[in-house]
This record gives C-alpha cells, structure tokens and sequence, in this order.
C-alpha cells in the first residue's frame, strides 16, 4: 500500500499572481510593470485600486495556504500552482452550464505526465475555486453536525447540478412590500430605523465580518450575532465590470456575462493585454444582488453620512478585521443615477428579520425571559408589573413612614413633656 504524505502546494503569492488573479476574475488590463511584478504608477491602470484589495487579497492567501492535500506517494494534488486555480475558475466562468460532475471529469480526467488525484481533492480543489470566485463556501456533500457545531458551513453543491443551478438556488429573489415599496411611509421609516447602532442599543446584538457572501445579514438568534459581508472592495469591482449592464440580469446571465478589455487611452501604447488567462468572458456575480450587499452595509447599517455610524464601522475595522474599505464611499465610478435607491429582493428578507427584533427584541434577563418571547401583550405585562412594582414600594415605603409615626406618638404618650410652673 502507497503511504500518506501531506503535500503543500502553493508557494508564497507573488504581487504578479495578485494581478493574475484580478485579471481573471475582473477582466483587469495589466501594463508590463504590473504584468511582471514590477508595480505600476500610471494613471489609470486598474492595478492602482489592489491597495484598496487588501482584505481580500489577505482572504485569498489565507485561503490557498489552508489547502494541504492528502495524498499518496503515488499521487498528485488536483492543484500544484495558482496557475491551476485559475483556470479552474475560467473554466467556471466558461462553462457554467456542467454538472459538478462533469466539471471535474473535464479538468482532472486523463492528464498526460501527471499522477492521478485522489478524488477527495479534486473536490476540495473546486471548492476552493468557488470560494474565490464567488466567495461563497461550498461542498460536494452536506457536513456532519460535529463541524456545523464549530460554525463552519459550507452549501452542499451535489454532483448532478450545474454551476449555474447551484448559484442560482442559493440567491432567490423575493419581494418585501413592507421594505421595497416607494409609497409606502413604513419603507422609508423602516430603513432608518435599522441601523447597527440601534440594533446593539435595543437588541444587545453584535456584528461578525465573514467571508461567505451567502451568510449576510444571517441573525444569529442563539448568540445575539450578526454576520456581515465585509469586502466591499470586492463588490465594487463586480459593480465596475456590470455598470452598463442591466440590473435585472439573472443569476444564470450575469455568469455568462462577456466583456470586451476596458481601453484605457491614455495606456493604449504601453498596455499589453495579456489574454494568457482571460477571455472576453467576465462572469460576473448578479448587479442586482451585489448592490443590495453593498448599500445594506453603507446605507442602511452603517450610514456613512451619520458620523456615529461611521465611526462604529471603524472600530469593527480596527477590531474586528472588517475590510476598511467599507468605509469609502463611491457611487459615480460604480452606479448609475437610477441606482441611488434600490430595492432588495435578494436580501429583503433578512432585513425584516432584523426590523423584527429590533421591535420586539429578544428577552434578556430573568424577568424578561420569564415574560412570553414576541407575544403582542409583552409590553402591556411588563408596564403592569412595573407599575405593580412601583405601587407595592410605595406601600411599603407610606408603611414605614406610619410605623415611624406612630412609634413617636407612643413615645410622646409615654414621656410627656413637664408643663411650666405658674
């Protein structure tokens, strides 16, 4: 039998892999100094926006370091560079109409000059490419309880369903008239009123960055918990390479999404345009469902133009790894003026949840817990025994005061004052 070796396949990332990478998710056009590594400061090179990629950068790093195979002497790892990984994610981008299935026997089956990889790995690579590209969790199988206890989850994407259908399946658009709708005054008042600092303030609730767009504005009801998709860098490129796209695109449209190289005047005699890894296809995540993630943050949660908001939302950057630059506002580079209000069909319904409890706020507190959770005569109950409160100390207190009074009655009675002598 073959023994076991762990093998560690990615190196340390280059900043010219970075730009690879930009390249093929984004469709970036990359000068030769950022296509060799060697930095760009030419205006108007898309590479000068990677500073503000760090905390995804630091995701993806993060990300292919964690991927240690299992393999044996006589096998290979499905993926051995980063080169690999990215032509996992154009062939995703390319053909997302496969079953898992088949997307793997297309990209490990019969590989000439190569060891076989175990099977385990092949899945664990695509999962890794999915990650990156739409930074959702997936895996091929649904987990055991033991590590949905460690709050690790990851969407089953089984082996019969295209990449289209699973991304599809996971983001259903819905409508909240109570949310979206324009004459309604409960719509407006309703976004006001949902910021994060009256949710820590009313409800006692707390905001954890993740990095799997699926589990935004997921609440936590167990651990009073929030979590929040924080890399709003990320997003903007997604809204730069759709701007003139419309938003009502399906999820199935926008991953067929093809894009010509933006041209940049100014470059068009020193830019290569490096078609190594990219084609004119930029499949991109939905305008619609990208929009939504990224105002629910900006202007519902954390309104940048309250500067108490703005400054809750940088202390969660200095202490809590959320990406600073959720704190950048930009509109004209990434949306349209028809996008300066949107409605939320995507995460609409996480947005009631939250309007919910923080109207009727989860009991804390034994007294609060003895009262019944999100009953319509909560509050009604609670001013009676705080009014019953307030009367039997009072009684008590006027109890007190006659006691007292009477015990100096007594002891006038008993101890009369002598009367003065004629």
């Amino acid at each position: 039998m073959a023994s076991t070796i762990t093998a560690v396949p990615f190196g340390r990332v280059t900043e010219s892999e970075l730009g690879q990478l930009s390249q093929v998710l984004w469709s970036w056009p990359l000068c030769e100094g950022c296509r060799v590594g060697d930095g760009c400061e030419m205006a108007g090179c898309p590479s000068q926006r990677s500073k503000r990629l760090l905390r995804f950068f630091e995701h993806y790093k993060d990300s292919t370091a964690s991927y240690e195979p299992d393999v044996a002497s006589d096998e290979q790892p499905a993926l051995c560079t980063h080169r690999g990984l990215f032509e996992i994610i154009q062939i995703l981008k390319s053909q997302q109409d496969l079953t898992r299935a088949q997307l793997i026997d297309k990209l490990f089956h019969d590989r000439p000059g190569r060891k076989p990889s175990p099977p385990a790995d092949k899945e664990r690579a695509i999962d890794l490419a999915v990650g990156i590209m739409t930074m959702i969790h997936c895996s091929a199988q649904r987990q055991s309880s033991s590590i949905l206890e460690h709050g690790i989850y990851r969407t089953s994407w089984r082996s019969d369903v295209t990449f289209s259908q699973f991304i599809t399946h996971l983001f259903p658009m819905t409508d909240h008239p109570s949310l979206n709708d324009d004459s309604e005054r409960l719509s407006s008042d309703m976004k006001r009123a949902l910021t994060a600092r009256k949710l820590i303030k009313r409800s006692g609730l707390k905001f954890r960055p993740t990095d799997d767009l699926r589990s935004h504005l997921k609440l936590d009801r167990k651990n009073d918990i929030v979590e929040i998709f924080h890399h709003t860098a990320f997003l903007k490129e997604h809204l730069r390479l759709t701007k003139d796209k419309p938003r009502n695109m399906s999820v199935s449209d926008s991953l067929k999404l093809q894009v010509k190289p933006l041209h940049q005047p100014m470059l068009s005699i020193l830019v290569i345009w490096v078609n190594e890894y990219t084609s004119t296809i930029s499949g991109a995540l939905p305008r619609q469902l990208v929009l939504e993630t990224l105002d629910s943050i900006q202007k519902i949660l954390f309104p940048l133009s309250d500067p108490k908001s703005r400054s809750l939302l940088l202390s969660l950057t200095s202490t809590s790894s959320f990406d600073p630059d959720s704190l950048r506002f930009e509109s004209a580079s990434i949306r349209t003026a028809e996008e300066k209000d949107i409605k939320y069909h995507y995460f609409g319904g996480r947005l009631v949840d939250l309007h919910e409890e923080l109207e009727n706020p989860k009991p804390r507190g034994w007294i609060g817990k003895w009262l019944e959770r999100r009953s319509g005569a909560r509050y009604v109950m609670l001013a009676t025994l705080t009014g019953v409160l307030i009367a039997v100390s009072l009684g008590i207190a006027s109890l007190a005061v006659g006691i007292y009074q009477a015990w100096l009655g007594y002891q006038q009675w008993q101890h009369p004052k002598g009367s003065g002598r004629g």
